[in-house]
C-alpha cells in the first residue's frame, strides 16, 4: 500500500523523525532530477536524520552546561597576558589530558581572561560529548546553602555526575578546595577573579 506525501509526513511526525521530515521533499526532488539510485537517496535521507539528532544533542548539552557563550580559542587575544601558558591552554582545550588521565584532572588559573579559556574548554568538551556544568560559585553556593537537605541533594546531583565542572569564583577563597574535596569525581576547573595567591 503506497502512501501520499502528507501521510508519510504524518507517519514521520509520529515516529519523531523530524530530520527526515524536514528534508524529505527536497531529497525526493533531488533524486528524481538526478535519477539517483534508491540506496543513495535513502542514505542521504538517513544522514539528514542523524545530522538533526546530533545537532539537537549538542544544543541540549550546551543548554545544560550553563555556558553563556560558545567560546573558542581562535579569537582569544594572547597579547593581553603574554605570560599565559599558551601551549598548556591549547592542550587543555583539546582535552588530551583526559585521554591520558581519564580518572581526574585539575587545572587552576586566575583572572578574567582565564575564565574565557575555561569556557572555551567547557564548550569543546560539550562538542566532544561530555556532560559539562559551568557554575558561578557565589550564586550557586548561596542557593545551595538556603535549600533543605533533599533539595541540596537534588541540586548537587548534576554537579556530581558531570564529566567536567567549571567553577567561577569571585569572593569565597575556600570554595574551590571544598568542592574539589567533596563533589568532583572527574574533571574540575576553577577560575577565580581574585589573586592567584589563594591557591
Amino acid at each position: 500500500m503506497s502512501m501520499t506525501l502528507n501521510e508519510i509526513e504524518r507517519a514521520l511526525r509520529d515516529l519523531r523523525l523530524s530530520g527526515i521530515r524536514a528534508t524529505l521533499e527536497t531529497r525526493v526532488l533531488q533524486a528524481q532530477a538526478n535519477q539517483a539510485p534508491f540506496l543513495e537517496t535513502f542514505s542521504m535521507i538517513l544522514q539528514d536524520e542523524l545530522d538533526r539528532r546530533c545537532s539537537r544533542l549538542l544544543d541540549r548539552r550546551y543548554q545544560q552546561s550553563g555556558l553563556d557563550e560558545r567560546a573558542t580559542l581562535t579569537d582569544f587575544d594572547w597579547r593581553f597576558n603574554p605570560k599565559l601558558p599558551r601551549q598548556a591552554c591549547f592542550e587543555l582545550h583539546t582535552l588530551e589530558i583526559r585521554r591520558r588521565r581519564p580518572e581526574r584532572a585539575e587545572h587552576r588559573q586566575a583572572g578574567h581572561r582565564q575564565s574565557r579559556i575555561a569556557k572555551a574548554v567547557a564548550y569543546q568538551a560539550t562538542l566532544q560529548g561530555l556532560d559539562v556544568r559551568v557554575l558561578e560559585a557565589d550564586s550557586v553556593f548561596a542557593s545551595y546553602a538556603l535549600c533543605s537537605g533533599a533539595d541540596q541533594q537534588r541540586q548537587l546531583r548534576p554537579w556530581l555526575d558531570a564529566d567536567l565542572l567549571v567553577l567561577t569564583i569571585s569572593s569565597w577563597p575556600g570554595a574551590s578546595a571544598t568542592v574539589r574535596a567533596s563533589c568532583c569525581k572527574r574533571w574540575f576547573i576553577s577560575v577565580t577573579r581574585r589573586a592567584a595567591a589563594w591557591w
